[in-house]
Order: structure tokens, then sequence, then C-alpha cells
């Protein structure tokens, strides 16, 4: 592959602070291309890129030696796996100079302006701290959902605000982010709790207290959404970010927990609505795969205790069971991401052959840019809301 080195003047370099980018990755040969790619396309130029490969068996270390770029650094470790994540990521922050520290792991990318719009925002802003919306992608790179709610009510919100909805719930994508680097060691670098399987969450609850956080408007990542998630599984990892949270919340001082004033109760309806989406996207799975009785006993189990957007699809998952046809036309209809197959993979909604508009999204978005105009505070801006290098 061609080099696609840029090269920067000692002045140059002097006005655009070095970013490190930490990329950890694992048998991700599908995207790590991808993620490489959008790294090499943005528009601010001094950065490096630590790839951290956790034993890969795959040809992931392959594909990125391919890219001839001295900012790109590849290091290839055993696998020490998810429970030991700390150590990669703090392995690549210790390898790091960069004074701002964006994350990026190996199957998600970036838009290509990126960088660039989040450095302006630690050069003019006071902060430790920014991240923005994201928009997913699946496995073939087509967007399949965006983020509507905007951002900007976050600007001038105090920290313990700000701590205190964090507690409740991580609502940051980590491939959004960039921290200063000073503030991460601070806290001793990424953080993870012993029964947890992510750094993201605890990281950014410790860094919640040490300084202010600000946010992008615009789209600052692409989040890739695998299969849909076993039920099981997915109640296990909600159990144990239930307890993240909860005991980052029980360690705080007397005078801290007052300025907070969190609520278990707020916790416990948020986890519970979480929970009930997972049990019906495991329905719906169950429904493309002809599984009618598994579906329709998940579908009951969600009805009484969900709120009324899970009183729908249930009565409707019901029907579909009993009708023996699966419930993605639904999907079609809301322009929500649709279960391709039985493989459980993802399909968009929102274009035509990944590239024009569907016309029931046509709708939809005559129908966002309304509610921008009634409440432009609440929504995201619609030039912003579908910003992608991969649907033009």
């Amino acid at each position: 592959m061609e080099s696609s080195k840029i090269q920067t003047s000692e002045n140059e370099t002097q006005n655009h602070p070095l970013v490190s980018i930490i990329t950890p990755t694992y048998n991700h040969e599908k995207f790590i291309g991808t993620c490489i790619e959008s790294v090499l396309k943005q528009s601010y130029p001094n950065w490096e890129m630590i790839i951290i490969d956790d034993g890969s068996s795959d040809r992931t270390g392959s594909i990125v030696a391919a890219y001839d770029d001295e900012r790109i650094k590849y290091i290839k470790q055993d696998n020490v796996g998810i429970w030991k994540l700390k150590k990669t990521y703090n392995k690549a922050l210790h390898m790091s100079k960069g004074e701002l520290v964006a994350i990026l792991e190996g199957d998600d990318a970036w838009p290509s302006y990126k960088l660039e719009e989040q450095v302006k925002i630690f050069k003019k802003k006071d902060v430790i701290f920014s991240w923005g919306r994201k928009n997913t992608i699946n496995d073939q790179n087509h967007i399949i959902s965006f983020d509507l709610p905007s951002l900007n009510r976050f600007r001038n919100m105090p920290p313990e605000e700000m701590t205190k909805i964090l507690i409740i719930a991580n609502f940051i994508q980590p491939c959004t982010v960039m921290i200063n680097k000073d503030a991460l060691l601070s806290i001793g670098g990424f953080v993870q709790h012993k029964e947890t399987p992510y750094v993201d969450y605890p990281t950014f609850l410790e860094l919640s207290l040490k300084g202010r956080f600000y946010p992008s408007d615009r789209v600052m990542g692409y989040w890739r959404k695998h299969k849909a998630q076993i039920t099981t599984q997915k109640e296990t990892d909600m159990n144990r970010g239930f307890m993240v949270s909860i005991d980052f919340y029980e360690n705080l001082s007397p005078a801290q927990k007052k300025s907070i004033n969190f609520k278990v109760e707020d916790k416990l309806e948020f986890r519970e609505k979480i929970l009930n989406d997972q049990i019906a996207v495991s329905a719906r799975l169950a429904l493309v795969k002809g599984d009618w009785k598994e579906a329709s006993t998940c579908y009951r189990s969600i009805f009484k205790q969900g709120d009324l957007k899970i009183k729908i699809q249930s009565l409707l998952g019901v029907i579909c069971a009993f009708l023996r046809i699966d419930l993605e036309w639904f999907a079609v209809l809301t322009c929500k991401p649709k279960i391709r197959d039985a493989s459980g993979e993802w399909d968009t909604t929102l274009f035509k052959d990944g590239k024009k508009y569907s016309n029931w999204f046509k709708v939809q978005l005559l129908f966002l840019k309304l509610l921008r105009r009634i409440r432009p505070f609440k929504y995201a801006d619609s030039q912003y809301l579908l910003e992608s290098d991969f649907s033009q």
C-alpha cells in the first residue's frame, strides 16, 4: 500500500498538539483496514496511532503491516483477553507521546474531521474530556442508526450533574472521546472494575471528578453494532455495569454524595428499560429464526413491566409469532436497524444500497426537521445527523 505520510514543520507541530490514538484490536481482519483508513483521512495531521493486537489469530497483523506510515505503531502481545483489558489499554497509554488521547477500537471508525474538531475544543475550552454523537454502522459500513438528541445541554452543565447522569448510565461512546493525558494519568490510567470486561465506563466515572467535560454536537465516531446479543450474556453484563457505578458512588466522600444527589431508583429504572430492550431484540431474532414459542415467551415476559414502546412491540411480537412471520417489517416502517437473517447481523433501513435515502426515512427526516424547529436545544441539527464518509 502506498505511503500516506504527512510531513509537518516544527512550527506546525507546535500549533498542533500530538494526539495519541489508542487502538486495541483482536481478530478484526474484516474491520481494521476501515479503522486505519479513517485515521489516515484525518484533516488533522499530528497524530500517532498505537495499535495493540491482543494475540489475533487471523490476518489482522498482515493487514496493518500493509500501511506504510511511520505514525502507525503496531504491537502484538500474547492474548490476555477482555478481563485484562486495562493492561492492554495502559500499555498503549504508557507508550504514547501525545498530550491528548483518543480511543478507537479496531472495529470502529472516525469521520475525517474528528481530530481537528476536538483539538479545537481543547484549545478554546478549559476541559479534560470531550465526546460527541455517534452513528452506528453494521458489518458492511452502512449507517443503521444515529443519535437524535442534541448534546448541547451538557455544555454548561455543572460537574456534579455530569457525574450523576454518568452514574445512572454510560451515555458516552468511547470512539467519540478525546482525553487530556495528564488527567488520565492522574487517575492511574485506564480503570477496570474486576468483574467487568470493559474500561470505558469506570474510567469516565473517575475522570468526571477531575475536571470539566465538554461535548461536540457533531458525529465524532462510527460505532460498529455486531450481531444481536444473547440476552443472558447481556443481562450478566448489565448487572456488572450496575455494580461499577454503585461501587463508585459508595466510595465518594459524604460531601461529594450530597452534591451529586444520586438516587438508586433512577439507576434501577434505566437498567430495567435497557434489559427489556435486550429481551425484545432476542425475541425478534427468535422470530427471524422461526422459533415462534421462544419469541412469544420473551414478549410476554416483558409486556407487563415494559414502557409503552415495549408494550406495543410485545403485542405485535406475540401476534407475529401466532401468524408465523417476523417483526422486521416494523423496523422498516420505523426506520430502525433490521435483523438481516438468522445470522443476527444488522441491516440499514435508512438507505437504499447504502447510499440513497429510503422513502420511509425521507418522511422521518422531514418530521425530525420539524422537531428541531420546535425544540432546537433538544434535537441535533439535521445537517449533522448523518455525517458520514461511508454514505456519500
